[in-house]
């Protein structure tokens, strides 16, 4: 559903929520914040049960910490708020193919060395994942359970790792090289962004989202 969206938007979606979720308050307004931000996810995103089972006993952990800590609406709100700022990040990044984004921010005409970094980290991210599995199934053909055995970590898992990425970076280098990239050269796009009927409906929905939550925060 949000893939659909322009990424400018999207990202400005986000920075927004990012910004409203550290100045809410009331338990009210920010649970609606995060909810909506959850079946966001929900339908947007497609992650395994078990992940988000983790992230449920996750929070769960957090809120009970808190609890102890703290009182029991302190603890709501700061689990609550990490939330919110932590949900935008994945939603943006799963919806969002790296020729989208490289396109988004050429629109805006950021710095070509700038544009070439974001959307090497942008892929860099699901490769890296890639690479872990890779490495912890080679490590369960070997008999050695990761989960079970943290000695095994770094010369097991971490320090492959590194090679591996020590690998990519000089494969990207290489590619670039030889294929003569200048960031300093204009640039051509064959399928500019344009505004649709989906990124109206999308503003609307934020806009109507925002005013929702700022009437609980300031006026409910």
């Amino acid at each position: 559903m949000l893939s659909q969206i322009n990424p400018l938007l999207k990202l400005m979606v986000c920075l927004s929520v990012t910004i409203v979720a550290l100045l809410l308050h009331q338990l009210a307004a920010i649970a609606l914040l995060v909810g909506s931000l959850l079946l966001l996810a929900l339908f947007s995103v497609r992650l395994s049960f078990k992940v988000w089972a983790y992230g449920a006993i996750a929070m769960m952990s957090g809120v009970v910490l808190l609890v102890i800590l703290r009182d029991v609406d302190i603890a709501l709100l700061s689990v609550l708020r990490l939330m919110a700022i932590a949900l935008p990040a994945p939603l943006l990044a799963s919806t969002t193919a790296p020729s989208d984004l490289v396109r988004a921010l050429q629109a805006v005409r950021l710095p070509g060395f700038l544009v070439l970094s974001v959307m090497l980290i942008w892929r860099f991210l699901p490769l890296m994942q890639q690479e872990v599995q890779r490495i912890v199934d080679a490590n369960q053909l070997r008999g050695v359970n990761l989960a079970r055995q943290p000695r095994q970590w770094f010369p097991g898992l971490f320090l492959p790792l590194i090679f591996r990425m020590v690998a990519y970076a000089d494969d990207v280098t290489i590619g670039l090289e030889t294929r003569g990239y200048d960031p300093t050269a204009p640039r051509s796009n064959s399928r500019p962004l344009k505004w649709q009927f989906s990124d109206t409906l999308f503003t609307i929905g934020a806009v109507v989202l925002l005013s929702g939550i700022g009437y609980l925060e300031w006026n409910a």
